[in-house]
């Protein structure tokens, strides 16, 4: 299957609006249309899901073919795609004069990824093994390829689809560049050439249907990753033929961290192929038997990091203690388990690096911010390892550590900036093993465990609350099989029934020092059920290949709660109100702080300066109200007044985020309700806004904290919207019990 590179103008706008309005990662990523948006754009979610009853996950292929929104409706032929049709045009030509503008600044980088893919993926270098890698027919079929600027993240990829079947990949050539691109296209092909309708013999889906049959849910479900893990090994080894310092994307996107047992049973084996030191079918029948040692569940399920930090705790405490065994046992699992760790910790940093390209660098020291824009160019996964090889472990995380604590801490840099510096004083060697691991497991983020990216981190903080209460039993729940088992082993020889009982500590015993064989015995990867270091509680029996009990069961989805980081202060409100003193005439708003308490308080300490603000013109922490002197800088008659920003562009902040508080009872039904502008999930700042008519769209979207009090100020609201220019706010009086 082949490739033909090809553009369309009305794809780029339908993937940037949907990037829009829901696939940008995160409040961090630049957005082109203001917030909220218009009641003419919102149609479009509504015409994605009427699409994907007929089309499923991709998008329809004669989106790639209108000229221009206008011309979808004459080209659909499918009458169950029609409504969805009517609204995506709706809602694009409203939009298209706004991402137009925005769209030509990206024409270099589709210049160069056009080039790049050229230069990386001729034909004859990539289809032959690709083909003999998923057991496929080289066909004269043809794939076009649309490298677009802006797609929905994740995963920045997708589908045309036309009759069911694909005719055509687009990949986010912003996002990916380079050999990361050309691991991206390939992986689509990849993905096309196994859902390409024929299935000859040897077939990828029909081996591992064969070698690993059942028709349990953990069984489809480990032979569907098992197919996109050598999918994505395939595409990084066949690029990193070209360019041997690439890190392939399932590496740095990860799914080697997210299904670690299981990657860790194909990077045994798959390799071997491709390198040509053992034949398909063999790698495959290699696969096979390891994954049948155990049930499919124990591949699929996710590492449960409290087990890994309970196992740790424990053999400490047995090690102090004096057991031999135990000693053992950690000091020959603990090189291994900082390496997971450390490499873990490796990704997350860069991928939380990629939070500041929204950053107004100009404040910060030159070296600071080139560091910063360099590291959002293309993913900053992909970018970080590379900056990291180049300037060298320490000085690379001395700057990801200030890039934290500088421009960071307005997306809650300031939680990550202590864990790239523990990273940086381990690799440094000024950190000991066994204090870097303790670290790594109390440390946390924003929301939680530094493990909830990939890991299921549901009982970490029930087991770090157990480890600093000495609550040994506790711990003992969430322990493997093998130290629940050396535990008891201990108490039966301790005189008083506790290792640790005063005075019954044995002297030391001598240093146990790694044992260089013992990684494929006791890394985190390969370590069977039941063991040290497994990542799971069960017993030993749990995870038996034809016994386990929970074999035919769903499969468990891993759902990571956030814990939403409100202020600790708070001050409170029996009755709450604030008028906004403009040129054209005084708006008084009744204000809601028993619904929305931290949002109320965070505009009061805003409006009056008892809150402490950076200002976004200068950088340096602000004096006075930050209210006072800022315009109306959005203004639609019939829709919304906008204004909370100091740089009047509907960019800036007050250089902090805070979470949403969406009360269930409210809505935008109603006119005139006062809320919070935000750039996605939980990133409230200072922009607040009016509505001026029913918005039933933006329901749930917004904190509606407030409205307005009174006709005399509804109508200052519409002569604001009305205004052609942008109308000042001289302060900001606030009312209050």
């Amino acid at each position: 299957m082949k490739f033909r590179q090809k553009r369309s103008t009305t794809l780029d706008l339908a993937l940037a609006l949907q990037r829009e309005l829901i696939g940008r990662t995160g409040s961090w990523e630049p957005n082109f249309l203001p917030r909220p948006v218009t009641p003419e754009t919102a149609p479009f979610l509504d015409g994605l899901r009427s699409w994907a009853r007929t089309v499923g996950s991709g998008l329809p292929a004669f989106l790639a073919a209108a000229r221009q929104p206008e011309d979808l409706i004459a080209l659909v032929d499918d009458d169950r795609l029609r409504p969805g049709t009517e609204l995506v045009t709706t809602a694009l030509t409203a939009a298209a004069p706004t991402l137009a503008e925005a769209l030509p600044r990206f024409e270099e980088v589709r210049k160069q990824a056009t080039a790049e893919i050229n230069d990386f993926l001729p034909p004859e270098r990539y289809l032959a093994p690709l083909c003999a890698a998923l057991g496929t027919n080289e066909t004269e079929r043809t794939l076009d390829l649309h490298l677009v600027p802006l797609a929905p993240a994740p995963p920045a990829t997708g589908f045309l689809i036309d009759a069911g079947k694909a005719t055509g990949v687009y990949v986010d050539c912003r996002r990916f560049r380079g050999s990361t691109l050309a691991d991206a296209v390939l992986t689509m092909l990849g993905w096309a050439q196994l859902k390409s309708g024929a299935v000859p013999d040897g077939h990828l889906s029909t081996e591992l249907v064969r070698r690993l049959p059942g028709s349990s849910p953990y069984q489809r479900r480990l032979r569907v990753l098992l197919t996109k893990i050598l999918v994505e090994m395939t595409a990084g080894h066949l690029v990193r033929a070209v360019d041997f310092a690439h890190r392939p994307c399932a590496d740095v996107l990860g799914t080697k961290w997210r299904y670690a047992r299981l990657y860790s049973v194909a990077e045994r084996h798959w390799p071997r192929y491709l390198d040509g030191d053992v034949d398909r079918a063999e790698a495959l029948t290699l696969m096979a038997a390891d994954l049948a040692a155990h049930s499919p569940r124990w591949f699929v399920d996710s590492v449960d990091p409290s087990s890994l930090a309970a196992d740790f705790y424990l053999l400490e405490w047995l090690t102090a203690a004096g057991d031999r065994t135990a000693r053992t046992r950690l000091f020959r699992w603990l090189p291994h388990l900082c390496a997971e760790l450390a490499g873990h910790l490796d990704n997350v940093i860069g991928n939380e690096l990629g939070h500041y390209e929204r950053a107004r660098t100009h404040h910060h020291p030159q070296e600071l911010a080139d560091f910063i824009t360099e590291i959002n160019q293309g993913d900053s996964r992909v970018t970080w390892q590379r900056l990291r090889r180049e300037m060298g472990h320490g000085r690379a995380l001395q700057l990801a550590t200030e890039a934290f604590a500088g421009p960071g801490v307005e997306f809650g840099g300031e939680a990550w900036a202590p864990v790239a510096a523990m990273v940086r004083r381990y690799v440094r060697h000024e950190l000991p093993d066994r204090v870097f691991v303790d670290q790594c497991f109390t440390l946390e983020h924003n929301n939680g465990s530094l493990f909830d990216k990939y890991h299921d981190t549901t009982t970490m903080r029930e087991v770090l609350d157990a480890q600093a209460a000495t609550d040994l039993d506790t711990l003992l729940t969430h322990a493997s099989a093998e130290v629940r088992e050396l535990w008891q082993a201990q108490r039966l020889d301790s005189a008083e029934g506790h290792p640790m009982w005063l005075g019954s500590r044995p002297a030391a015993p001598a240093e146990v020092r790694t044992d260089p064989s013992g990684w494929s015995a006791t890394g985190l990867h390969a370590n069977a059920p039941g063991t040290v270091g497994c990542g799971d509680r069960s017993d030993r029996g749990a995870f038996a290949p034809l016994s386990d009990p929970l074999r035919d069961s769903p499969v468990r989805i891993r759902r990571t709660p956030a814990r939403r980081p409100f202020s600790s202060s708070l001050r409170t409100y029996r009755s709450l109100a604030a008028v906004l003193h403009t040129e054209l005439g005084d708006i008084h708003l009744e204000l809601r702080p028993d619904e929305s308490p931290y949002t109320a308080d965070n505009f009061v300490g805003l409006a009056t300066g008892s809150r402490t603000w950076t200002d976004p013109l200068t950088g340096a922490t602000g004096e006075g109200g930050f209210y006072d002197g800022t315009v109306f800088h959005r203004r639609v008659p019939g829709f919304v007044v906008q204004g909370g920003d100091r740089l009047g562009t509907g960019q800036g902040s007050a250089g902090y985020r805070i979470p949403d508080e969406i009360h269930p009872d409210r809505s935008f039904e109603r006119p005139f309700q006062l809320a919070m502008a935000n750039l996605g999930r939980d990133s409230t700042g200072s922009q607040f806004f009016i509505t001026l008519a029913p918005a039933p769209h933006l329901n749930g979207q917004y904190t509606i904290f407030g409205e307005v009090a009174d006709d005399r100020s509804k109508d200052a609201v519409g002569a604001i919207a009305s205004s052609p220019t942008a109308v000042r706010l001289d302060h900001v009086t606030i009312l209050t019990t």
